[in-house]
């Protein structure tokens, strides 16, 4: 079962407070300290996130297990373990979905 965790927006400025991912070139901002549940990402031009990460918004779930919820699908990017959590996107009607597992 999925539930709404926030919706990613890429960026194309970099903003106060955002924290960085170095193995994804990224930096993002909080999205729970927004009262929308949104998170602005910013890419550094060698990102090895995928396009559509990269270029369009996402919807970002949480799951109780990542790699069942990933059987099937389309991955962007596979299972990556962030410290108190394990993200993953896949690709549904077009759009990335990030799927987060909560440890």
């Amino acid at each position: 079962m999925r539930t709404l965790s926030h919706i990613g927006i890429p960026s194309t400025e970099k903003m106060e407070d955002m924290a960085y991912i170095d193995a994804l070139k990224v930096y993002i901002t909080d999205h729970a300290a927004s009262p929308n549940k949104l998170e602005f990402l910013y890419f550094e031009s060698d990102s090895p996130m995928h396009h559509l990460i990269q270029s369009r918004a996402h919807v970002a779930y949480n799951v109780e297990d990542i790699h069942t919820a990933l059987e099937g699908k389309k991955v962007l990017l596979p299972a990556l373990d962030c410290g108190n959590m394990i993200i993953a996107f896949i690709e549904e009607e077009g759009v990335a979905i990030e799927l987060i597992e909560l440890k």
